[in-house]
């Protein structure tokens, strides 16, 4: 009879050894994971965010000057305004610097924004498939020790 835990296979200071290690590299998928999903989550922000700019760009088209509109400002809730110019829109380039673009530029930069985004989307998606491919080969393997 074999010296040693008799759930694990030949028991010996090998094994254990295996045993640990296995269990290392399912907490390094685990927190991989973990981290793809936080990543994922915060790129569907941003395509809803996205999402959101372009349709309120798309509701200023064929507006005229001076009219009035209900201008969304968070949590449900709007302010009246009047539409100064309809072909102006600022636009954020990043690190606090805006630039004032035309209509039909500004829904093309966002819109290029969104295509990277859900480039990013689905390079996120496909590392999550092969982590979640990684855990389920090496859970399998763990059920070896059981």
């Amino acid at each position: 009879m074999p010296d040693g835990n008799p759930a694990v296979p030949g028991g010996d200071a090998a094994s254990e050894e295996e045993i640990r290690e296995l269990i290392g590299r399912i907490q390094v998928n685990q927190q991989r994971m973990d981290a793809l999903q936080q990543q994922a989550n915060l790129v569907q922000m941003s395509l809803n965010d996205l999402d959101s700019a372009i349709k309120a760009l798309g509701s200023l088209e064929g507006k005229a000057e001076g009219q009035e509109l209900l201008v969304p400002i968070g949590a449900d809730s709007f302010v009246h305004a009047r539409l100064a110019d309809p072909d102006k829109v600022v636009i954020g380039l990043g690190s606090s610097v805006s630039v004032e673009k035309s209509l039909g530029e500004s829904k093309s930069i966002i819109q290029g924004r969104r295509g990277e985004l859900e480039k990013v989307m689905l390079d996120t998606t496909g590392a999550m498939e092969q982590v979640a491919a990684e855990l389920g080969r090496l859970q399998q393997e763990a059920q070896k020790y059981q």
